[in-house]
């Protein structure tokens, strides 16, 4: 099996985990990193200088390199659709760091680039990968909790101006948009990966600007119903000093789950459910700063086992987990979300 070539756009924090998960493949024999590109020159060639590969100064340059296999998008969200435009017309894999983009027409339009050329086009959303989360996703499909009547999610977070001043793309409608966007975007993932579809967003109260200098929101509450008819409630703040771990509880008639960050808080099933995944029921004890605070305190270990499916998927030559049409969903629910509160575009 001859490894992955991948190309890394975008050389910010992210590109990081992004970086120790591939170097970890490379010893696998499955991919290795051959060049990065950002938009600052001096921060490629630290990336390179790390990680290995040669350093490009423009996005169009490390594309039209034919030993390039695939690329990473570690960029702003809102330059991820058409990034990944440019990418799938130069015949290049694509994975994207959440979400696809910020603007469901910009996802859309990535997505049927991606498909035209024939090239994989994965998403991140590490959390799907955790054996805790695996372990609902797998009894919720398998019938274990009966009809799933609610499904509620909360990402109460803290980011200081600081963090909003580190990039001028921070909270802007353009390239980033609020805390929906950015850091409750696993959420928005999460209830309709394990609850299905969102039919209709019933509220949505959203402030934009509210104690920080930024165009988007920091603070929001929204009611949802599925497709199934269940119900849903998102409630999402980057307010919240020092921050919470990020919750997500579904409810059924049969039985119910909580996961708390990674980690499984609740679990019950009215009639026996065997885990063959063994996981945990508690969470262990914090051990220091966590995402609720600090955005680049990941383990890594969900990042690696989506990335690494991506690259399998390509060698295997089956979609990846997490597709671009799998990822697409919580991109429609943003822009559903963003609507009803008549904020940004919309406004």
């Amino acid at each position: 099996m001859k490894p992955l070539r991948f190309g890394i756009v975008g050389c910010g924090g992210i590109a990081d985990t992004h970086g120790e998960a591939l170097t970890r493949l490379k010893a696998e024999g499955l991919a290795e990193i051959v060049a990065a590109t950002d938009a600052l020159p001096e921060r490629a060639q630290k990336f390179t200088s790390k990680y290995g590969g040669e350093a490009f100064e423009s996005l169009e340059a490390l594309l039209a390199r034919p030993e390039i296999d695939a690329v990473t998008l570690c960029t702003p969200s809102g330059l991820h659709g058409p990034m990944a435009v440019l990418a799938a017309r130069a015949g290049k894999h694509i994975l994207s760091e959440k979400p696809l983009d910020v603007w469901i027409d910009a996802a859309d339009q990535a997505i049927a680039a991606a498909e035209a050329s024939g090239v994989v086009y994965g998403g991140i959303f590490q959390e799907r990968f955790s054996p805790a989360a695996r372990k609902v996703k797998k009894a919720i499909d398998s019938g274990a909790f009966g009809e799933i009547v609610l499904a509620c999610a909360e990402t109460k977070w803290y980011r200081s101006q600081e963090y909003y001043d580190s990039g001028d793309w921070r909270g802007t409608w353009k390239l980033d948009a609020g805390v929906f966007s950015n850091q409750g975007i696993h959420s928005l993932d999460k209830v309709q990966w394990l609850a299905g579809p969102v039919a209709e967003v019933l509220s949505a109260t959203l402030c934009p600007s509210l104690h920080r200098n930024i165009e988007a929101e920091t603070l929001g509450v929204v009611t949802l119903r599925f497709e199934s008819g269940a119900l849903g409630t998102l409630t999402m703040t980057t307010l919240a000093y020092e921050g919470f771990p990020e919750r997500v509880d579904v409810s059924g008639t049969k039985g119910s789950a909580m996961l708390v960050g990674d980690h499984l808080a609740h679990f019950t099933t009215k009639e026996p459910y065997t885990d063959t995944e063994n996981t945990p029921d508690t969470a262990p004890k914090d051990t220091g700063e966590n995402t609720s605070s600090n955005p680049l305190a990941l383990t890594g270990d969900g990042h690696l086992g989506n990335i690494r499916d991506f690259v399998l998927a390509i060698h295997e030559g089956r979609p990846p987990l997490v597709s671009a049409r799998s990822a697409r969903p919580a991109v429609k629910l943003l822009n559903m979300i963003y609507e009803k509160a008549r904020v940004g575009p919309y406004a």
